[in-house]
């Protein structure tokens, strides 16, 4: 590949920024409450809104990306999310926030993910996709890093956090501006998405692994969900610094991610999927039981604080493992992309609920309520791990080396 292809990639990446919207309320989780005055369920509710619209988008993205140019789909996500940010910060009102989070679904799954993998892929040929979606992984990752703890490190500044909501808006127009002047459209062949196919819906909801791959989705991303509330738990229970509990909220959702992808990736070639995916469920009980163990009091925050820094480190390295079922397990490919979306929408779907439920646990039973989401949690790895086992006797039984 060209320095020009990775150069075109880099660019095209920092589109990924309207994913960083939606979950604000996630990674400055108490500046976002407080802001707009918000209970803990409302705010679980805002990302319930945003996942009625993304789990379709899941599925049906790809149709759109096949029908219209995905380098305008991309642009136009761009301009529309970042409308929707400026909508967030200067209109007051929970019923405003909720249309928009419904919105943001729109904007950024629906209408850009398909098309940007699409961008993505037209940079290169099959042989470079492991290279091609390594790079894009480590871009998104660190302009995510550069632009949160950016804000991080210019928040005490603002007169209140929906400023940030501005600011987001102010980078998607500069970003969907430079792709319009940089982005060629020489630089994107005809290439097809491997997206949701309904002609294929039929054979991949048939196939055991799509249900496996789907349910390993949802139980690691209930735990990196989840872990959204070990930053406001540091801050309430621990009596940690904000500023501090949202720096490791930072790490845990894009940090981690980065630095551990390649190791996961290593590990995952070593062990498999079943036995790599159960090692790190495993590890990820264990620091959640030691979590609940130790006494909420200010002169164990250090020790606290220790094992949400493992337990992100876990979720970090266990992602590697999220989609590696369905090539494992030597899928058909003419059913691969549908089977790939099928898992999407079933993996993400526990945004419909997931939230809500965490937030009315903390306002019913207050600190009492994080024990629960730990638990909830630990229930989710007992899925992963169920569904590596019948994972592992799909491949004992299917699969030839």
């Amino acid at each position: 590949m060209s320095k020009r292809k990775y150069l075109l990639i880099a660019v095209m990446t920092l589109s990924t920024l309207c994913y960083t919207y939606p979950y604000l309320s996630s990674t400055f989780y108490t500046q976002f409450m407080e802001a707009f005055e918000l209970s803990n369920a409302q705010v679980g509710n805002l990302i319930a809104m945003f996942g009625l619209t993304a789990v379709p988008g899941y599925l049906f993205g790809g149709l759109l990306a096949d029908r219209f140019s995905p380098k305008k789909l991309v642009i136009i996500s761009q301009l529309l999310t970042a409308v929707i940010g400026l909508c967030i910060c200067f209109l007051h009102g929970y019923t405003i926030l909720l249309i928009c989070y419904l919105a943001l679904g729109v904007s950024t799954t629906f209408i850009h993910w398909s098309a940007f993998l699409k961008l993505i892929r037209a940079q290169g040929t099959e042989k470079d996709e492991g290279k091609i979606f390594g790079f894009f992984e480590a871009c998104s990752s660190a302009v995510s890093i550069i632009c949160s703890y950016g804000i991080l490190g210019i928040l005490g500044n603002l007169p209140s956090f929906r400023i940030v909501q501005a600011i987001y808006a102010v980078i998607l127009i500069i970003v969907a501006v430079i792709i319009a002047i940089f982005v060629k459209d020489s630089d994107v062949r005809c290439v097809s998405s491997d997206s949701f196919k309904v002609s294929m819906a039929g054979k991949a909801l048939r196939h055991p692994v799509t249900w496996i791959n789907g349910f390993i989705v949802m139980g690691l991303f209930m735990a990196l969900s989840c872990s959204t509330y070990l930053n406001p738990m540091l801050s309430e229970n621990y009596g940690m610094d904000t500023t501090l509990a949202t720096g490791y909220s930072i790490y845990n959702r894009y940090v981690a991610r980065v630095l551990l992808a390649t190791a996961g990736g290593l590990l995952l070639d070593r062990l498999k999927t079943p036995k790599f995916l159960t090692i790190f469920a495993v590890g990820m009980i264990v620091a959640l039981g030691a979590l609940i163990a130790v006494p909420m009091d200010h002169s164990f925050m250090i020790f606290a604080f220790i094992l949400c820094v493992l337990f992100s480190t876990i979720i970090g390295t266990s992602r590697s493992g999220m989609y590696t079922p369905i090539p494992e397990a030597k899928m058909p490919m003419n059913i691969t992309g549908t089977a790939m979306g099928i898992c999407s929408a079933i993996g993400y779907s526990s945004d419909l609920w997931l939230y809500t439920l965490c937030g009315n646990w903390l306002d019913k039973y207050g600190s009492a309520g994080y024990n629960y989401i730990w638990i909830l949690t630990i229930g989710a790895m007992i899925l992963v791990i169920f569904c590596s086992f019948l994972l592992h006797i799909y491949e004992k039984k299917y699969v030839t080396e």
